[in-house]
């Protein structure tokens, strides 16, 4: 157990000391990691913030129900019931045509033309109108509930607008499949570079290998340091990235803080999301590890047929 644990402690220490030999080529394999990991890590982020706002406005989809203009309080009452006893609604409100007419006057005051055009009107035109919150945002089930509706005796008209959030909805799962690929290439892209700097550091290294080799050493021993050296380039890449994005989200907040007031949000996005910032790093690890592995086994292969 010593001799395995001297064994690490040792390899881990030979990385570290020739890391800081070689500080900016170490420095410049980092950025290249970190930035990798940073561009598909941001368009991620844009498109959670996307679909935690689709999300906020789907709640707050309502089914504005229109009832004939003749309607009467017996036919309302009706209608208030079938609402109250329907599992799908969340709440349901009525506004009279009354409390609408009243409304319409009062936002038209502001508007002179408008205003002159209301009280032109001899009648009510509004119709009484029921406006409800269903229990589901899904667009397919608010259709479903909404046609349903359409059908209760007294109903002139219902209205739902779900169009937007289907085309939403779409673009979001295109943006989810476009950070997929671009992760996935970036991903082959790091193998690439991590396993093309370990073969480099092998070659450097090519006659204490062999030496190593005559004396006995198993591949094990051989292909530990460079494991670490591929687990450490991304780490730092990782830590590199989150930094990276950290900075850019914070220049991001300060810029939309005076839009948010305008709109009376307090819109931003997180600073400390720690989820993604685990997932970027152990993405990060593991490609390095993976690029690490299968460049010191090439080269194990290679010595063995020397």
């Amino acid at each position: 157990m010593n001799n395995w644990l001297n064994h690490h402690t040792q390899a881990l220490k030979q990385v570290l000391s020739r890391m800081r030999r070689h500080a900016w080529s170490t420095f410049m394999i980092c950025l290249v990691i970190g930035v990798s990991l940073c561009l598909p890590s941001l368009f991620y982020l844009g498109v959670d913030n996307l679909s935690k706002l689709a999300e906020h406005m789907q709640s707050d989809t309502e089914i504005s129900l229109f009832l004939k203009h003749d309607a009467d309080a017996t036919t309302i009452q009706k209608i208030e019931q079938q609402l109250a006893s329907n599992n799908a609604i969340l709440h349901h409100h009525l506004v009279t045509k009354e409390e609408a007419w009243q409304q319409l006057k009062k936002n038209s005051a502001s508007n002179q033309d408008l205003s002159e055009t209301v009280q032109a009107l001899k009648n009510n035109p509004l119709p009484d109108a029921f406006f409800i919150q269903a229990k589901s945002a899904a667009p397919d089930e608010l259709e479903t509930l909404k046609n349903s509706l359409q059908n209760i005796p007294g109903v002139e008209h219902a209205l739902l607008n779900t169009e937007w959030v289907k085309r939403l909805a779409t673009l979001l799962n295109l943006g989810e499949q476009f950070i997929f690929f671009i992760a996935l290439l970036l991903a082959v892209v790091l193998l690439v570079i991590i396993g093309n700097t370990i073969r480099m550091q092998i070659l450097t290294q090519k006659d204490e290998i062999e030496v190593s080799y005559l004396i006995g050493a198993t591949n094990s021993f051989i292909r530990t340091p460079f494991l670490y050296a591929g687990v450490l380039y991304g780490l730092l890449g990782g830590l590199l990235a989150i930094a990276m994005m950290m900075l850019i989200m914070m220049t991001f907040n300060y810029s939309i803080a005076d839009l948010s007031q305008l709109y009376s949000s307090d819109f931003s996005l997180r600073l400390l999301n720690s989820e993604l910032f685990i997932t970027m790093i152990g993405t990060a690890v593991s490609i390095g590890w993976i690029g690490a592995y299968l460049a010191v086994s090439k080269a194990i292969a290679s010595f063995k047929l020397m």
